[in-house]
């Protein structure tokens, strides 16, 4: 009873969630930043798989187990131009009540210089987002767990702020051997509590099915992860790159291939990635993105826009991850994860 009143709720959440959030001007980036070395490597946004990893559960409640109890992690990513990313996580069970996290996001974005119409300089100011990470997650039976997560995001833009809070919920089903698992989530919906100029902005949404498999006689993991479910047309309007090419002496315009545009939108909500772990304490992660390879392609130019790959070892209690992202020709960052078991 309990297990079907839980998956009601669920799926009524994913229906209201996606019609409440559709074909809106999305704000608050800071809620897609990727804080895990280990889920930034495989290039998505949660991962299926329920390894012993806090950096990995805050991204994934319903993953979340009493394994994890006491576990600390600390993280740190190079973005772009001076911006930066720093992030901490923790993880507590309790016998009845699940295993919760609790965890927070910060992006500096550097100072900048105060200036008055006519040039004057008057002082330097910073620009900052906070973001603030409480889940819950407990198993159901042995086979089907769930989780939330409750996060309030505060933005200081010099005398300016703004103020919101976003819900993550989930549902992990894992098979009976532990070689297959699948999650759905709709993930950042919420609501904006105050505006930086009274203007209200929505979140970005986004409902998720991510997948996993195991191959059986090798030490490697496959993964597949569905994005935007609730928004086909992922598509972006070029003028620089049209997809209906004009003959500029004759006028004819020659329309892009139905079914070359139906293949191209349809794998841009897919993000790919192995998973290599011959033992314990090592891994080597492969990740790919369809979409962020055509958002930053460059014509007449190589690039590895939308490869994400990284690698973590064990020391004792200590599990350190490296991972890098791919994202544009001329700069990607750097993720750096350091978990410490209690």
């Amino acid at each position: 009873m309990l297990k079907k009143i839980a998956f009601t709720s669920l799926f009524l959440l994913f229906i209201l969630s996606a019609n409440a959030q559709k074909e809106v001007y999305e704000a608050y980036p800071v809620l897609n930043l990727r804080s895990s070395a280990r889920v930034a490597a495989f290039g998505m946004d949660f991962l299926s798989w329920q390894t012993n990893d806090i950096s990995v559960a805050i991204t994934n409640p319903s993953i979340l187990s009493k394994e994890m109890n006491n576990q600390f992690a600390i993280g740190y990513t190079d973005l772009f131009a001076g911006i930066w990313q720093g992030n901490i996580a923790y993880s507590h069970s309790f016998n009845k009540l699940g295993s919760f996290s609790f965890g927070m996001n910060y992006v500096g974005y550097g100072n900048f210089k105060r200036t008055e119409p006519n040039g004057d300089e008057k002082g330097d100011f910073s620009v900052n987002d906070y973001m603030f990470t409480i889940g819950w997650g407990r198993m159901l039976d042995s086979n089907v767990y769930i989780g939330a997560n409750i996060k309030p995001v505060f933005s200081q833009y010099e005398s300016y702020s703004a103020i919101a809070i976003a819900f993550d919920v989930a549902a992990t089903y894992l098979s009976n051997n532990r070689s297959f698992s699948a999650t759905l989530m709709a993930r950042n919906f919420g609501t904006q509590l105050k505006s930086f100029s009274g203007v209200e902005e929505k979140l970005p949404f986004q409902l998720e099915l991510g997948i996993s498999k195991k191959l059986k006689y090798a030490p490697f993991r496959l993964f597949v992860l569905a994005t935007n479910l609730q928004k086909w047309d992922l598509r972006e309007d070029d003028p620089l790159n049209p997809r209906d090419e004009v003959d500029p002496f004759t006028g004819k315009i020659t329309r892009e291939n139905t079914f070359i545009g139906i293949l191209d939108n349809g794998f841009r909500h897919l993000n790919f990635a192995i998973d290599f772990q011959p033992s314990k304490n090592f891994y080597i992660t492969l990740g790919y993105s369809w979409k962020q390879n055509r958002e930053m392609y460059l014509q007449d130019a190589f690039s590895m826009a939308g490869f994400s790959y990284g690698f973590g070892f064990n020391i004792k209690k200590f599990q350190l991850s490296y991972a890098r992202n791919e994202y544009h020709k001329y700069g990607s960052p750097n993720h750096l994860t350091l978990l410490i078991r209690l």
